[in-house]
């Protein structure tokens, strides 16, 4: 992620905090599992969550890119994916439901490494 972007999405999910006063970040301060499936619920009828979603994934899919496109010295890629990676709302909801099913676990499990190990997952990178 380049060094704009990373700032840019930390002040957007900053500025985002009162539509997600509802639920609270994990006790380490990561975004949890709770906080992306209220965005999710709420993304079709407050554009202000969807607008944070939007830009919560797109974090999300720019940071497992940086992942997979990273290389050795001699800039061989240390991964290799079969497959593009893709999310929609209905992944992101399938994913952090099987990856957190108790929605007591919600408010701290994190969701970012969900994501990222999904993505990684369905793309068949090795």
């Amino acid at each position: 992620m380049s060094r704009i972007r990373l700032p840019l999405l930390a002040l957007l999910l900053v500025a985002a905090a009162p539509a997600m006063a509802a639920t609270s970040s994990t006790s380490k301060g990561q975004i949890s599992v709770a906080q992306v499936m209220e965005m999710l619920d709420r993304a079709n009828t407050d554009k202000h969550a969807g607008q944070l979603l939007y830009a919560y994934l797109g974090g999300v899919g720019e940071s497992a890119g940086v992942l997979l496109n990273a290389t050795d010295a001699k800039g061989k890629p240390y991964v290799t994916c079969s497959k593009p990676m893709a999310l929609d709302a209905a992944l992101v909801r399938d994913v952090l439901s099987n990856g957190a099913p108790s929605a007591k676990s919600w408010g701290e499990t994190a969701a970012t490494p969900l994501l990222i190990n999904a993505l990684v997952s369905i793309a068949g990178c090795r």
